[in-house]
């Protein structure tokens, strides 16, 4: 009850004009007993702080007398505090308001007199004689006080578990992972020497298996810090194309032993980076990519995305796995979410594993905004996909970077002398020895502190400074974030990775912040070392001609794109006018489609934007381009043309290209040589495969495959190579 609010309102209780009434008297009096009746504790006393009145409740709280008329010898009209609590002078708690107007609410004050904590409301009101008068309404909250005690003391004691758990895990991750880095590095080591191929495949084994318990502690890891809703997400500048090639050097090995085809496809780049978390994108495929190899023992797997929509600022793109495995039953998919659960239990005595990557995916991909969908039927496949929208950035336009490194890396060879922070004397010696194999010298410290006084000491004596610094972070004496820090402050360049068994989700940024480049995880492979390598050593196996090779291919290729874009754009504007107009709205957005993607690979940004907001109006069979669109795309191809057409004549002028004739015999050797050499240059879409055309000119039946190449068409170039090697019996 709102005491506060009844008093204020109860003129016909208090303030009534003649109270020797009877009626004023029955009424205050009926009043009275529904107080006496209240399981609230009410007393009010005069500003004086004489008692006027206590309701039952409080004089069986208090033991104060209660009677019907004022009564000295029970205490009414005696100063409060000294009939309630025995004080001469007024109570420290009391709550009584100075002026009529006021009113206080109070929770939980400790009453000595009751024994207990209180909590109410203290106001001034008017009284019977129209006098202002103090009223106090409180109850007992003891119990309800200690309830809520209790309660945030079982909250700090949950998150004091959550935080020893999170602590547990990482320690956890970094004691497994120390001695593995010695099974996973001196196997590699072993199998680079000559062994028995029976040894050479246990070996193989056992860094098999390594891994798979690595991505088992990965997981449990990366699904803690989801429970805990302490996982975050970067926000940085990337290339999709990067991250489809690190899914691909990690996922291709694994369908590669079980002869699975993988398909990896991207829509050509948008000339704008994504800004988003690459690490955590890379998670979610390379999760969905695993399971798929995994769970598919005969047919293929793809990875695709594509472009859903587009604005200046923002760009969808929709990405999907799918395979041709065993699949799930509707039963199966309401559980593949939960996590620890396989599909079913014959699936999970088949297949090991945690049982945690779909719940990890899911829940990254709701962080970052999408929802992942599933689309499976039992001995047919699976499809796994999702949307995401990314803020994208100005990216410098020029011609297309060659294929990145996947899969396995040449081993490469260095000349340099490369710092080693690490106190474990295991990990040392692998690590030596894995770089000597490189052809780096390796000079060695024992701790942070160790490390920061050889590279001071090489200042001071105007040495060379080391070509690279590999930095334990948990050592003895002083860590390698400390280390870190005091190296950079000595002003020196020479980039610090972190090499290191911590592998939760947020050291990699604290590694970033205490200035350290990179960081390799421990255990690592031989081309996890020789990817970080390559990134800040340049590699001295006749690196110059390389580069003049490297430079002379990719001016061929220039040329190359160069011809087929000014070839096959002459007509563009009315074929997709034409088609448009015919009511064939999926063909002009094709062609719109097939612009775009060439005027990407050519560096024409203008062109290439042009090109995709048409091909965005004629989606979903509507065509809603405007004139002033298709003008602007005109305007911007015919400025391409006009270009580019000089330099395609100069150059045939001065490298007259042979007429390409099909050979009058066909040659299967050299057909096959093509097709191995094209099918893995179609699957990444990459334009080297410009190069073999000419080739496969002179093979018969290959007009439609050589023209989808053209067209950069590439999912349709891959099942076009497939049905000519299957006529030419070359698969």
């Amino acid at each position: 009850m709102d005491l506060l609010g009844w008093f204020k309102n109860a003129k016909t209780i208090f303030n009534t004009e003649t109270i020797e009434t009877p009626i004023a008297n029955s009424e205050t009096d009926k009043n009275m007993t529904v107080m006496d009746n209240l399981d609230v504790m009410v007393y009010v006393s005069d500003t004086d702080y004489n008692l006027l009145y206590v309701n039952r409740s409080m004089a069986e709280a208090y033991g104060v007398g209660k009677v019907d008329k004022v009564d000295k010898k029970n205490g009414l009209e005696q100063k409060c505090y000294k009939v309630i609590r025995n004080q001469n002078r007024r109570c420290s708690i009391c709550k009584a308001p100075p002026h009529v107007s006021g009113g206080e609410t109070f929770k939980y004050l400790w009453d000595d007199a009751l024994g207990a904590w209180i909590s109410g409301t203290a106001s001034a009101a008017r009284w019977t004689d129209g006098a202002v008068v103090y009223v106090h309404s409180f109850s007992d909250e003891t119990r309800q006080k200690e309830q809520e005690e209790s309660l945030r003391k079982a909250i700090h004691a949950t998150n004091a578990a959550s935080t020893a758990k999170s602590a547990f895990l990482a320690n956890m991750s970094h004691e497994i992972r120390t001695p593995m880095i010695s099974i996973v590095g001196f196997s590699e080591l072993a199998i680079g020497d000559k062994i028995s191929t029976k040894t050479r495949e246990y070996l193989g084994k056992i860094i098999e298996n390594s891994k798979w318990l690595l991505q088992v502690i990965n997981d449990i890891l990366d699904f803690s810090k989801i429970e805990s809703g302490k996982l975050e997400l970067e926000s940085i500048p990337f290339e999709l194309r990067d991250v489809f090639a690190r899914c691909q050097a990690e996922t291709a090995p694994s369908a590669l032993k079980k002869d699975v085809k993988m398909y990896f496809y991207a829509e050509p780049s948008i000339g704008r980076k994504l800004v988003g978390d690459p690490d955590k994108l890379s998670r979610v495929l390379m999760n969905l990519l695993s399971n798929a190899v995994k769970f598919t023992n005969v047919g293929m797997v793809k990875l695709l995305s594509s472009v859903k929509n587009q604005t200046d600022n923002r760009v969808t793109i929709h990405f999907e796995v799918k395979d041709s495995g065993v699949g799930m039953t509707s039963e199966q998919i309401g559980s593949i979410y939960e996590p620890f659960m396989q599909t079913g239990v014959s699936t999970a005595r088949k297949f090991e594993g945690a049982g945690l990557g779909l719940p990890i995916a899911r829940n990254i991909i709701k962080l970052m905004g999408g929802d992942l969908m599933v689309e499976s039927a039992l001995g047919i496949g699976s499809k796994f996909s999702f949307n995401l929208t990314f803020d994208t950035i100005d990216s410098p336009i020029c011609m297309p970077e060659r294929e990145i490194l996947i899969g396995e890396v040449e081993k490469p060879s260095f000349k340099g002398e490369i710092l080693l922070c690490e106190d474990t004397s295991m990990n040392q010696m692998v690590i030596c020895e894995h770089l000597s194999r490189v052809g780096l010298k390796t000079v060695v410290a024992e701790n942070g502190k160790e490390g920061v006084e050889m590279v001071q000491s090489r200042i001071e004596n105007g040495e060379k400074p080391f070509d690279l610094i590999f930095m334990d972070v948990q050592m003895p004496v002083m860590d390698g974030l400390e280390a870190a820090s005091a190296i950079i402050k000595l002003g020196v360049k020479t980039p610090i990775v972190a090499i290191t068994a911590n592998a939760m989700p947020d050291d990699r940024e604290l590694y970033r912040t205490s200035g350290m480049y990179d960081c390799v995880s421990k255990p690592f492979t031989s081309q996890d070392l020789w990817r970080c390598l390559l990134k800040y050593l340049t590699p001295v196996n006749q690196q110059k001609d390389y580069e003049k090779h490297m430079k002379h291919i990719d001016e061929k290729l220039r040329f190359k794109l160069i011809t087929y874009f000014v070839k096959d754009n002459q007509t563009k504007i009315s074929d997709i006018n034409n088609a448009a107009s015919e009511g064939d709205i999926k063909l002009a957005c094709r062609l719109a489609h097939t612009l775009k993607g060439n005027a990407g690979l050519i560096g024409k940004a203008g062109l290439h934007k042009a090109a995709a907001d048409v091909e965005q109006m004629l989606r979903d069979g509507k065509n809603l381009v405007t004139e002033e669109h298709m003008k602007a795309l005109e305007i911007e191809l015919s400025a391409a043309l006009k270009e580019l057409t000089p330099l395609l004549e100069k150059n045939e002028a001065s490298n007259p290209t042979p007429t390409q004739t099909p050979a009058a015999g066909f040659d299967e050797k050299k057909a096959r040589e093509i097709f191995e050499q094209l099918e893995p240059l179609l699957k990444s879409g990459n334009p080297d495969c410009l190069n073999l055309i000419d080739g496969l000119r002179a093979i018969p039946g290959s007009g439609e495959l050589t023209q989808q190449m053209e067209e950069f068409d590439f999912v349709p170039a891959i099942a076009s190579l497939a049905e000519l090697k299957k006529k030419w019996r070359c698969g």
